[in-house]
């Protein structure tokens, strides 16, 4: 293989690599774009705002989504004692209901048979922990009874007036405390469904690259090599069909001039001759004469 030849084959290889790359790193990123994804804000949201004791937080992810919802419904049927969410969307759910306190680590170990708990999260309302039921049930009946008596006024004065409307804000505070310490004994329970993730640590991530570019590779070079072929396979049938000025000697060799080698006959004809080329000495013999005579030579005209 000539140098020229090799340098040609060198720089098909290097392009095949780069298409190769290039390939690999677009398929990288659409299979990240793919991956499923659900916004759990509206829902943790919802959790947040909602006033009780005792909260947990379970992040929860499972192979069996369709067995891990169905699983998590009968949860809320059999042990729930308030169902405030239950939203399944594809390969995701949210669950937001209340249970016993004593049930939680019961739901937990249940919820273990469907899948594997990522994180667990309990919370305490410390803004609570210094009340108690009755004392906040006569705090509120004396609020009520206040503002009793001052609508009962016909003409109060600014600072009653004020004290009305301070007095709404306390019955409403009250009334949520009271709510709240009701459920004292049950626990705010919020679950997050979702799919379990491939592995993806580092090193299967290199590996998937790497067999992703190994296919690309493999690819491009057997389109190369069809692409190649391809294209002297229709060179040497144009040329078949007699389209003049085509040759199939190396994919770009040199061009038949006239579709004969019209150029080279006419070269060989005119060489042969005389066209074309230097003047040729003409020996003339005179018969009359002994002896021969030789003239100038003349240039032939013809």
């Amino acid at each position: 293989m000539d140098k020229k030849t090799k340098r040609r084959v060198k720089g098909i290889a290097i392009f095949i690599v780069f298409m190769a790359l290039a390939a690999t790193i677009i398929q990288f990123q659409k299979d990240g774009a793919k991956r499923p994804s659900f916004n759990f804000k509206p829902s943790f949201n919802e959790y947040r705002d909602l006033k009780f004791i005792n909260k947990a937080q379970i992040s929860f992810t499972a192979d069996n989504i369709t067995k891990a919802q169905d699983g998590i419904g009968q949860i809320m049927a059999n042990r729930g004692k308030q169902r405030i969410r239950k939203q399944n969307e594809g390969s995701f759910g949210a669950y937001i209901f209340t249970i016993p306190q004593g049930e939680l680590q019961n739901v937990i170990g249940e919820l273990r048979t469907y899948g594997s708990i990522g994180s667990q999260v309990e919370q305490i309302d410390t803004s609570l922990v210094n009340l108690d039921f009755e004392s906040e049930s006569a705090r509120l009946k004396s609020y009520e009874t206040e503002l009793s008596d001052l609508s009962n006024l016909r003409f109060p004065t600014d600072a009653q007036n004020r004290r009305k409307e301070a007095l709404h804000g306390l019955i409403h505070t009250s009334r949520l405390n009271l709510d709240k310490l009701s459920e004292g004994e049950n626990v705010l329970l919020y679950i997050t469904l979702s799919p379990k993730q491939k592995d993806s640590n580092m090193l299967t991530m290199i590996k998937t690259l790497t067999m992703n570019f190994l296919q690309w590779l493999l690819l491009f070079s057997v389109g190369m090599v069809l692409v190649f072929y391809g294209t002297k396979l229709l060179m040497y049938f144009l040329s078949a069909i007699g389209v003049k000025g085509i040759s199939a000697g190396g994919l770009g060799g040199n061009y038949n001039y006239g579709g004969y080698g019209g150029y080279s006959s006419y070269a060989k004809y005119s060489s042969r001759y005389g066209y074309g080329g230097r003047s040729r000495k003409v020996k003339r013999i005179y018969k009359d004469k002994g002896a021969p005579s030789t003239e100038e030579p003349e240039e032939d005209n013809k």
